[in-house]
């Protein structure tokens, strides 16, 4: 399971900390936000349902590998084109880039051997989605709930080619992404939801008999959980790793650290693409968010 959803929220909850001068007229609908909260792992979708197809580039694991390297590109560019669509796409994969940090330090600290990564995500995306849209997850079809949400337009793409090409030296952007929503939308039309559970047994003999390989994620994890398994909410207030620090944060609690967090990026971008392209705040921030990692 990816985080798609807890990204979802916290752009929208983010747009707020974000200079009025680059929202003023842009698309902020629910969207296009869902849009770019898919981008930052959209190669989760590639080829979903084919076994024996490898995803050769990798660009998402790339991305997060070079994640600093690959978000200062996409400023530069940005601030050059003078684009503010460019420029908000910026915002998105940088606050992508903290969500998805925090959420995987707090799911392995709640992982066993009967909860793995997969199970936290999907749990806590259903709390969010079931909490903000008073609607069933594991009933609701997202592909017709964010219909215009599964495609990146052209400008979209041509911001992407130039950082892609030049840190990692692919030349496949426009097709790789456009095979990357397509499959987003199979997925949230036909596997994520199910009302009477029929499809469960279906994907185990998927797993059984053809989804053998390596690091491939299995189709049992797909369908998103009817019942809310409460103790990832960690409401008892227990104990866990948090980066460096021993935390005993709710997720309703971590959720608004995140929010904290996501203040000080959005606030050191302003800066950057308001303050005549002032460079040190943005330099200052990489480097404590690169001592933090170590």
């Amino acid at each position: 399971m990816s985080s798609h959803f807890l990204r979802y929220y916290i752009i929208k909850d983010s747009l707020r900390f974000i200079n009025s001068n680059i929202t003023y007229m842009q698309d902020t609908s629910n969207q296009a936000i869902f849009k770019y909260a898919l981008f930052y792992d959209a190669d989760t979708f590639y080829k979903i349902f084919q076994p024996f197809k490898k995803n050769s580039y990798q660009i998402t694991q790339q991305i997060q590998d070079h994640f600093w390297d690959f978000l200062k590109e996409c400023i530069n560019n940005a601030y050059f084109h003078a684009n503010l669509g460019e420029q908000l796409f910026c915002y998105y994969i940088l606050l992508s880039h903290v969500t998805n940090e925090f959420i995987k330090d707090y799911s392995s600290a709640f992982t066993n051997n009967k909860k793995d990564k997969n199970y936290i995500e999907g749990m806590l995306e259903t709390y969010l989605f079931n909490k903000n849209e008073k609607l069933k997850l594991h009933k609701t079809n997202i592909a017709d709930y964010f219909f215009d949400s599964f495609e990146l337009n052209q400008e979209d793409i041509a911001l992407l080619e130039k950082p892609i090409k030049r840190l990692f030296g692919f030349f496949c952007t426009k097709n790789y992404f456009l095979e990357c929503y397509q499959s987003a939308r199979f997925y949230f039309n036909h596997l994520a939801n199910s009302t009477t559970r029929i499809k469960r047994p279906l994907f185990f003999f998927y797993d059984l008999f053809l989804n053998h390989r390596k690091n491939k994620r299995k189709a049992r994890t797909f369908l998103y959980p009817k019942r809310l398994d409460t103790t990832v909410l960690n409401l008892t207030k227990q104990e866990y790793a948090l980066k460096d620090e021993i935390a005993n944060y709710s997720f309703d609690e971590l959720y608004k650290e995140i929010l904290k967090e996501c203040r000080r990026a959005c606030d050191t971008l302003n800066s950057y693409f308001t303050g005549s392209q002032n460079l040190k705040p943005l330099e200052k921030y990489i480097e404590n968010q690169r001592k933090d990692k170590e």
